[in-house]
């Protein structure tokens, strides 16, 4: 998609990747292969081959997945080197960033010096891409989209010029809810693009992208529900399809697509001899499958799933931002489940070779969780020096250089860890007894996390809405607490965390009978949940004794705390150490 290739890139877990840096015609020929859609373009070439590759150039593309794609076009370039097209989607597929300008502006100009003899699509398609090639995607953004608009017009039966605009207008929303600019525009050309090609895999993947991070996620959900059928050897689109299910709190069948990104994956690795780094699905589907076990209460499964991420990073060579990519998975794990000296204790060894965000994201993790470990225990001086140290983090990072590509931009992790700091020490305030200014820096750290860049690392500290709630709820202020609790609920309604939050905000209210309600949609969501889950015993509680013991149970339990180590091997359900 246009969005994905011409913008900033998605966070990644390898910075570098094979075949980034070899040139186009050095690339390895892929194999023709099934399962990736039925998307089809007819160019100008007499080569079946040349045209059966470029159409799977074009099918990865619209899957999100440019490094194939490259290939693809590579091969269709090899084929019929008079292709047009080829061209237009070595182009397309080379990726953003100032190191690759020259590439795609050779690319482009030899498919502009080739369409002279094309069709009329192929030579408008090449004259939309050099203007973004051109001008950049800021500038040439109106005369591309004037250009792709005429060419809709002139060839309303073709989908793939309709798809492309899409991709490309595709803009997100803003932290307040409201649309990106051209994201109305872009749904209603994929709702139409749905209407008239239904079995279209790359108008479902881009309906899927198009509603993820909106309110209404489930506006998608068949299209999440189609794409397995659809796009069975295409991971990315299996991906965007879990992540989807996982939103609207459908874990269950989420987690079934998520293990299959991963298989197929690997299926792909194996069938052609290809270093790890080049899947490009498998890494962060493991970190959804984590982050789902642990919203339905498996522990043991979330941090199962997390260090099969770091048994991946590590046999692929542990490149320094993998290797954070998985600490801060299994980091992320322990904490939600109030661990935090098994989150001070993950190793998180980078070597000489780490880059300044590298450096700076791996030590706020461990300041963070260290400071979370003091809080606890009680030592408030740590914890306020612990705050101090990400301030100053956070300076550092915010003054340091872009980066580009892949890699860890060190501005995108200084938001990330001033988030951290003021979810910190807005606890450290509320444990302190102002509220008031707890209630202040905790707001200021909800405000800072719904201004986070999309392409920036996993948020790593507990998420401040929840922080804010329990705080409000210790404060005497129930009702807003509820308010909250509902708003997170409502964007996670399939994890029992969020929902245990809600139930015992009610609790609090005194509404019985909807917390009755409450706890039983958490015994539902951890039904499969591990059976020591401090949250899971006091919804147990509470069912049992309705209409006996209310009264126990209206005082809203804190976090659970980790003042000792955790039980070891077999001893019980919380087993947190060990590599």
């Amino acid at each position: 998609m246009l969005a994905r290739l011409f913008r900033a890139d998605a966070p990644s877990v390898h910075a570098h990747v094979a075949w980034e840096d070899l040139p186009d015609e050095a690339l390895p020929t892929p194999p023709l292969r099934d399962g990736l859609g039925s998307a089809h373009l007819p160019v100008t070439t007499r080569v079946p081959l040349a045209q059966a590759y470029f159409d799977q150039g074009l099918r990865l593309l619209h899957l999100g997945w440019a490094l194939e794609a490259r290939r693809a076009f590579a091969e269709a370039a090899r084929q019929d080197p008079s292709l047009a097209m080829a061209w237009w989607g070595l182009a397309l597929a080379r990726g953003v960033g100032q190191r690759f300008t020259a590439d795609r502006a050779e690319a482009i100009r030899k498919a502009l010096t080739l369409a002279e003899g094309a069709t009329d699509v192929e030579q408008r398609l090449v004259v939309a891409a050099s203007l973004l090639a051109d001008k950049g995607p800021a500038n040439g953004r109106h005369a591309f989209v004037r250009e792709m608009e005429c060419l809709i017009d002139r060839f309303p039966q073709e989908p793939e010029p309709r798809l492309l605009l899409a991709g490309f207008l595709l803009d997100g929303y803003e932290s307040d809810g409201r649309p990106g600019q051209g994201q109305p525009y872009a749904q209603l050309l994929l709702r139409d693009l749905q209407r008239t090609h239904p079995h279209h895999a790359g108008a479902h993947v881009a309906w899927v992208q198009a509603w993820l991070p909106s309110a209404r996620p489930e506006t998608a959900l068949e299209s999440a529900e189609l794409l397995p059928s659809l796009v069975p050897a295409g991971s990315p689109a299996l991906l965007a399809a879990g992540r989807l299910l996982l939103r609207v709190g459908r874990a269950a069948e989420a987690n079934r697509i998520l293990e299959a990104a991963v298989t197929v994956d690997d299926a792909y690795l194996a069938r052609e001899s290809l270093p790890l780094e080049v899947a490009p699905s498998a890494d962060t589907a493991l970190r959804l499958l984590s982050e789902g076990c642990a919203e339905v209460g498996q522990y043991r499964g979330a941090q199962a799933w997390a260090r099969k991420l770091r048994q991946r990073v590590e046999a692929s060579g542990g490149q320094p931002q993998a290797v954070l990519f998985a600490a801060t998975t299994l980091v992320a794990a322990h904490l939600r489940f109030g661990f935090s000296r098994a989150a001070a204790e993950v190793p998180m060894e980078l070597g000489d070779k780490a880059t300044v965000a590298e450096a700076g994201l791996r030590d706020a993790v461990r300041l963070y969780a260290r400071g979370v470990c003091a809080l606890e225990t009680g030592r408030l001086g740590d914890v306020e020096r612990a705050c101090g140290n990400l301030d100053a983090l956070v300076l550092t990072l915010s003054e340091a250089p872009r980066s580009e590509g892949r890699a860890l931009c060190p501005r995108d992790v200084a938001r990330t860890v001033e988030v951290a700091a003021q979810e910190l020490r807005g606890t450290l305030d509320a444990r302190r007894g102002d509220s008031g200014r707890a209630e202040a820096t905790l707001t200021r750290a909800l405000r800072l996390e719904r201004r986070l860049r999309p392409v920036g690392p996993a948020l790593f500290c507990r998420p401040p809405r929840e922080t804010l709630a329990r705080v409000r709820l210790r404060s005497g202020r129930e009702e807003k607490a509820l308010e909250l609790a509902l708003e997170r609920a409502g964007e996670r309604p399939g994890c029992g965390h969020c929902m245990l939050l809600v139930a015992e905000a009610h609790v609090a209210c005194e509404c019985m009978s909807e917390a009755a309600h409450d706890f039983a949609v958490v015994l539902d969501l951890w039904r499969d949940a591990d059976p020591h889950l401090p949250g899971l015993q006091r919804a147990r509680g509470f069912a049992a004794h309705r209409g006996r013991g209310r009264a126990a149970l209206r005082r809203v339990p804190d976090a659970a705390v980790d003042t000792a180590p955790a039980p070891q091997g077999g001893q019980s359900t919380w087993t947190v150490h060990g590599g």
